[in-house]
């Protein structure tokens, strides 16, 4: 039986290693201040652009995992996704992104949520989590309307790549 817990630990602990490193999806300005606006049309935006973005990266995962392990059974990338989609890796992932590219008022914002390197809170309530999970979500969704799949797609290979990599191998270790 895959012990999911395992799975998970080895994620988080690959992503904060320092070797590790990956960058925000680049946004316009004008994306960024329409995602951090407080007003009740942006929240709900918001929302649907965290539902669009979940979505698309149950999207992109499926098809790495199947090229990075051919061979796979359905089981084994079941197991992988769930992981590798889970809101506890999106907010690892949100708290370790490069964010330093963003303009002041962004990273003043994205800080002050616990999103970007230097945010990192080491025992984050459930709720802190899915809050920073979805606004990776919304990242991903704002970024998807911007450019496109395909570039979604190659940034979420670069910085999934050597994750899937190491659940697999925690996976074939149990």
């Amino acid at each position: 039986m895959v012990q999911v817990h395992l799975l998970q630990r080895a994620i988080e602990k690959a992503i904060n290693k320092p070797e590790y490193t990956a960058s925000l999806p680049p946004l316009s300005e004008k994306t960024w201040m329409k995602i951090l606006e407080s007003t009740h049309q942006a929240r709900a935006e918001n929302d649907r652009l965290e539902f669009v973005g979940d979505a698309l990266m149950y999207a992109t995962l499926a098809p790495q995992l199947y090229a990075q392990y051919p061979n796979g059974t359905p089981h084994l990338y079941t197991c992988l996704r769930a992981v590798l989609h889970s809101n506890a890796t999106f907010s690892s992932l949100a708290e370790k992104l490069d964010i330093m590219a963003v303009s002041d008022r962004v990273l003043q914002a994205l800080t002050q949520r616990t999103f970007g390197e230097g945010a990192l809170a080491p025992s984050k309530t459930k709720p802190q989590v899915k809050t920073t999970a979805d606004m990776f979500e919304t990242i991903i969704g704002a970024y998807y309307l911007d450019n496109g799949f395909e570039a979604l797609f190659n940034w979420v290979e670069e910085i999934y790549s050597p994750l899937i990599k190491v659940v697999a191998e925690t996976f074939f270790v149990q």
